[in-house]
């Protein structure tokens, strides 16, 4: 349900009244110099809430997830601690019953090989 008169909705109202686009205040950082496809994760079976956390419970918006370097080749090296199935993705409340053994499962159905090399994030 909407709530109809809330402050964020009158808003989104002025934006469209005006026909002046609400301004965009980035939360996940990211270094400039690293490249990351949101197609190739999601199409992987990475759900929204590994890296950007459960936002549906979040009243602001904030980076949960550190996205560095380390971070990011720790799920390369062991995907099935994070993957999930397709039907998931967006599903910021779903958990696994047995993450271990579907994990393993599904890197096999997937046939997930997450590149470790540099060239894969630094282009």
């Amino acid at each position: 349900m909407i709530k109809k008169d809330s402050p964020e909705i009158m808003k989104i109202r002025k934006s469209v009244a005006d026909n002046v686009p609400i301004e965009w205040v980035k939360v996940h950082h990211l270094a400039d110099y690293a490249y990351f496809d949101h197609s190739r994760h999601v199409k992987s079976g990475m759900g929204c809430a590994t890296c950007h956390g459960n936002i549906h419970q979040q009243a602001v918006v904030r980076q949960s997830e550190p996205l560095s370097m380390g971070w990011c080749l720790d799920c390369h090296r062991n995907p099935e601690k994070y993957v999930r199935p397709k039907s998931e993705i967006t599903n910021m409340d779903w958990k696994a019953e047995n993450q271990e053994v579907l994990g393993k499962e599904l890197v096999a159905t997937y046939h997930l090989n997450p590149k470790q090399d540099c060239s894969v994030c630094h282009r």
